[in-house]
């Protein structure tokens, strides 16, 4: 959670009154109840609050501003998965920037996953997320935008430019990844979830998905950056070590599966130009902007990472068999 000093308040009591007089300037009415999140980010403090009327809301009091457009573009695509922040402006407050949004059910998969979650919950909720990926492809050509260019074939040329030696043993690859600029935009635009993990994700205990939270870092970008990710659902980084667990090639099975019923069916030939998304946004994950130190557990499992989770060559089980 951040500082509440940052907000220009003194405690979480001062939060809570501050969400309080949020909810009562956007609902007309004062809440009955406040109650700081469990999960919180490193950049907002999060308080649900609850209406005499038994409707509950998240209230999120941050020190910059939220896009907003991206939420309502997911929203637009995916329903009620989606929560949509709505700025609030109350007179005399001293916080930058406050937001109310509805509060999805359920508790994040991350917070699943601590009580050991069984397998079968795991493997259901990965193969949503792919469902959820796949939905998010558009009509629309990666040559109907600069993206390539100007966002991401600029973030390849700053990792081969870069001092930094965590990226040195990476750069004959990068620059291979730069040459095939032009087979990445043969992949249609997908609104991107730059985070998709596991506090992002909401579920209820019978392992369905009710929200995707955090949507102000997503981006058009060609169909199936994000599914670099899917190493950090099926396994995860232990000090820097890439951990399968017992069921990750179930999970990685119906995430692939939900993936490809999803998206369009002439995607389904373009398995090299997806793999070459997934690389590149592994690599674009992990190195960012290039303006701060890489984290040296995320460069240790990079290779893993690319080499274990690869998008499937032959995709007639995913495609035919049943769910």
């Amino acid at each position: 959670m951040l500082d509440p000093s940052q907000l220009g308040l003194t405690s979480e009591a001062a939060v809570l009154a501050e969400a309080t007089a949020i909810a009562t300037e956007h609902f007309g009415a004062e809440p009955v109840s406040t109650v700081l999140c469990a999960q919180q980010g490193e950049s907002s403090c999060t308080v649900e609050v609850g209406m005499k009327d038994g409707s509950h809301f998240v209230v999120q009091l941050r020190s910059g501003p939220v896009d907003e457009k991206s939420a309502l573009e997911a929203h637009e695509i995916l329903g009620d998965l989606v929560p949509v922040p709505t700025r609030v402006i109350r007179g005399g407050s001293p916080v930058p920037y406050a937001y109310v949004m509805p509060r999805i059910p359920g508790e994040t998969w991350a917070t699943k996953d601590d009580r050991g979650w069984s397998p079968k919950c795991h493997i259901k909720v990965a193969g949503q997320i792919g469902d959820i990926i796949g939905k998010c492809c558009s009509q629309k050509s990666s040559t109907e935008s600069n993206i390539v260019d100007e966002f991401i074939g600029r973030r390849l040329q700053l990792y081969l430019k870069w001092g930094e030696p965590a990226v040195e043993p990476y750069k004959k690859l990068i620059k291979t990844l730069l040459e095939r600029l032009d087979d990445l935009r043969r992949l249609p635009l997908c609104l991107t979830h730059w985070d998709i993990n596991m506090m992002n994700i909401m579920v209820t205990d019978a392992g369905n998905v009710t929200g995707i939270l955090d949507w102000q870092a997503a981006y058009w970008t060609p169909f199936g950056m994000n599914t670099s990710r899917l190493s950090e659902l099926a396994a995860y980084n232990f000090q820097g070590v890439l951990r399968k667990r017992s069921y990750s090639d179930k999970m990685e099975k119906a995430f692939w599966r939900g993936f490809f019923k999803a998206a369009p069916k002439e995607v389904r030939m373009m398995v090299s130009e997806i793999q070459l998304a997934k690389d590149i946004g592994l690599f674009m994950s992990t190195f960012h902007d290039a303006s701060g130190t890489p984290h040296p557990s995320h460069v240790a499992v990079l290779n893993e990472s690319m080499d274990i989770y690869r998008v499937p060559e032959d995709l007639s089980v995913f495609v035919c068999a049943p769910m």
